[in-house]
Formats: structure tokens, sequence, C-alpha cells
């Protein structure tokens, strides 16, 4: 299935190799611990908090927390998910988001880009009709340790999320399923996973995995909508934001 639309520049690049030294994690870490800036009628506004005393942890545990993280070894876990996962998509057709349409009836899709609120539902149904479009044919585990779930873990479809931070076409994603799943009625849950292909988002998921092991799941997903909202918009550049 084409999926037209303007994710499908995300989708054109060739699946990274992650190994990203102890130094650039640090180095990243300190943007979690500067200002987040917002806009209010065209000023910038000066939060005083960071970004993970927004949802209840301190400085002083995340720095503890980034500094324990071995970033190779998590880089080494999550680029196994991801080459399972996206098995049968060819390398450089590969991107963000890339997600995976799962029901109890063992019928799977994919969704390759950012598709909108009414085709995700249209994909759903159709996974739990058992007649699906597109066959999803890769190798995706249905659950992995430290796996972030948000709605009911009964639920009838599960949507599994391969997103990088600093991916402006994940963050218009993420708005899309926080809607489908909101309106779901308890039948699709989503589980979000780590794919940083982007510069910089190696240190954000970090931080992101230190606030979900010290605060919890729900934590996670507060930290997901803070970090998505240092990007302004998709066409904004990325870096500009932090």
């Amino acid at each position: 299935m084409e999926n037209n639309n303007p994710a499908q520049e995300e989708q054109k690049v060739s699946s990274p190799k992650i190994s990203i030294p102890v130094a650039i994690i640090v180095a990243g870490f300190l943007i979690m611990v500067g200002v987040l800036l917002t806009k209010n009628g065209g000023e910038k506004v000066v939060v005083n908090k960071t970004l993970s005393e927004q949802v209840g942890v301190s400085k002083e545990k995340l720095a503890e927390c980034v500094q324990s993280i071995d970033a190779t070894a998590l880089g080494t876990k999550i680029q196994a998910s991801v080459e399972s996962a996206m098995k049968a998509v060819p390398a450089d057709q590969r991107g963000t988001p890339y997600s995976i349409i799962i029901g109890s009836n063992g019928v799977k899709t994919e969704i390759r880009g950012a598709d909108s609120v009414e085709n995700v539902k249209k994909l759903i149904d159709e996974v739990l009709a058992g007649k699906v479009t597109t066959k999803y044919e890769g190798e995706v585990a249905i659950t992995e340790e430290g796996d972030h779930l948000l709605g009911n873990p009964e639920a009838q479809v599960k949507i599994i999320e391969y997103s990088d931070f600093e991916c402006p076409y994940c963050k218009i994603f993420h708005a899309t399923l926080n809607q489908v799943v909101a309106e779901s009625n308890g039948t699709v849950s989503w589980v979000y996973r780590h794919w940083p292909i982007h510069q910089g988002s190696m240190a954000k998921l970090v931080a992101a995995e230190c606030v979900a092991k010290i605060k919890g799941n729900d934590a996670f997903w507060k930290y997901t909508e803070l970090l998505f909202g240092l990007l302004e918009t998709a066409q904004a550049p990325v870096n500009d934001q932090l």
C-alpha cells in the first residue's frame, strides 16, 4: 500500500546503525536541563522548570540515571528490534514513524509514515475484520522488555510504533495515535518504541527512558509530549527548537 503523505520524505533514508559515544549522550543531556522555550503572542517565555521536573523527576535524579545508562547496549537492543520489525522493508524505504497494527486475531498490517486518523481507523477496521489491504511481512515482537504502553493492555488491537523525538512527522503522528486510542473505547492500545535516526535524538530517548525508570509509565508518556513540544512545526528546522 502506497502511503501518500508528507512523511514520505522521512521514509527514504537508509537504516542507520546506532553507535553513540557517551560524550554525545552527556552533551545532549545538557539540553534536557536547559530551559524550555514556548511562544506566547510571538514572545519567548522562559519556563523555570526543566522538562523532567515538569513530570516530577529532579535534574539531579535524571542526571544520575543518564550517567548510568549503557548507551551502546541500548542502541544495540533498539537496532535489533528495528531490524526484525522492518525485515521486509527495503533499507532505502525505512523511516520514522513506522507502525504495525496487530489484532488479537493475529492479523497484522503496517503504516509507513504519518497517516491520518481516518486512515488509521480504516486499517484498524481491516485488521478486526481479518482482511487487510497490505499484509505485514516482518517479524515484530508483540512485547519487548521496557515497552511503553498507552491504553488498555487487553485491547483487541495493538499499534506498535517506531518513532524518533526529533522527527517532525513523528510529532504529527503522535497526536494522531493519541486521538485514535482516546476514541477507541478501550479497543486500541499503543506501544511506543524508539528508533533514533536524527542527530541528537539518542540523548532525548535516554532521558525519556530514565523518566520511565524513575517515575513510571504515566510520566514517560507525559514526557514524550514535552519532548515533541520542542518541535514547532513539520517545516521548522528540528535542531533550532532545542
